[in-house]
């Protein structure tokens, strides 16, 4: 009887946890600083929904820098086409 306890805690706390991370809004690129690629240099874009958006097509939207210590590390962060938001 104890070893089922244990193991339905076990499992009870291994949930969670996973329901945790599941539940996350952003992903952990997005809380990051955003650029987009313009020719050879990636240049700063702003607030997600406020500065630009990104529509829902192929390719990549924004990128983020994903080791500040390598200024080559651009990673793929948000999905779709870039369009700035004219304010």
């Amino acid at each position: 009887m104890l070893k089922i306890k244990v193991v339905l805690i076990g499992a009870a706390i291994i949930g969670s946890v996973f329901g945790a991370v599941a539940h996350r809004n952003k992903a952990l690129c997005e809380s990051q600083q955003q650029y987009v690629r313009f020719g050879n240099s990636y240049i700063p874009v702003g607030e997600y929904g406020e500065d630009y958006v990104c529509y829902a097509a192929g390719g990549t939207c924004t990128y983020y820098l994903a080791n500040p210590f390598n200024p080559n590390s651009w990673t793929p962060c948000r999905t779709g086409a870039f369009s700035w938001l004219l304010k």
